[in-house]
């Protein structure tokens, strides 16, 4: 086991792709994520779930007058929603699409627990810039468009919950996407056939067609010696990037 850890980390090593990546890019993938998040969490919540939202009026005993407004409808909880979300968009990583080579960015694991399948189709990637996390973009690009996105959320009739507000954002407002960033069916095609022949000219992906995942951490044995130290520590130094 401890043998298959240190190969499974130098694979991953050797598998990366470090290069500068487009920010412009990087924020889009960020902003269509967060709203696809977002309307996840809506479609859940309860149509008849109501929330209490001041209008800074008082009656005459000199309190605050309140109205009920549809959840998915109030400022206040879509931008608790869209905080959430961010503080999870690290569950993210960086990828490019093997056969185009295109950017995207994919959850490490499913909802059930398991590893994406959809990782067979890419390469992970890491940029100079390592230390703004995609959390760092999802909070910034909240924050550079707040008003624009609740307003859109308040306006909206009882019982529909903005599918178009990722367009409506990411697009006409903050502009950080266009057209060629969206995925296509030539970016997703990933057949066994085409792993082969990358295997052939890029070496063996831990990930890609009957690839298995590396442990989360070595099966570290009991008769562990200081002549092992340093390549556990180069390791660990791996998993950190990822």
């Amino acid at each position: 086991m401890r043998l298959n850890s240190l190969i499974f980390a130098f694979v991953i090593l050797f598998s990366v792709v470090s290069a500068r990546i487009d920010p412009k890019n990087l924020k889009c993938l960020v902003c269509r994520t967060t709203f696809e998040e977002l309307h996840q969490v809506i479609k859940s919540i309860d149509k008849w779930k109501r929330v209490d939202v001041g209008n800074f009026r008082m009656d005459k005993d000199g309190n605050t007058m309140q109205q009920k407004v549809p959840a998915h409808r109030s400022a206040v909880y879509i931008s608790e929603l869209i905080d959430e979300i961010c503080k999870k968009m690290d569950d993210y990583v960086r990828v490019y699409y093997k056969s185009t080579g295109k950017l995207t960015i994919m959850q490490l694991m499913t909802k059930e627990g398991g590893m994406n399948p959809e990782f067979s189709k890419t390469k992970f990637v890491t940029d100079d810039d390592l230390n703004k996390s995609l959390e760092y973009y999802c909070e910034r690009m909240f924050e550079d468009n707040e008003d624009e996105i609740t307003s859109l959320y308040v306006k909206r009739p009882d019982d529909d919950v903005m599918p178009d507000a990722e367009r409506e954002i990411c697009f006409n407002h903050a502009k950080y996407c266009e057209e060629w960033m969206l995925p296509t069916e030539e970016d997703t095609t990933w057949t066994r056939e085409m792993e082969e022949e990358y295997v052939k000219v890029h070496g063996p992906d831990p990930y890609g067609f009957g690839g298995v995942p590396p442990p989360a951490h070595p099966d570290l044995s009991e008769d562990y010696d200081d002549t092992d130290q340093h390549t556990d520590d180069f390791g660990d130094d791996i998993r950190d990037e990822l």
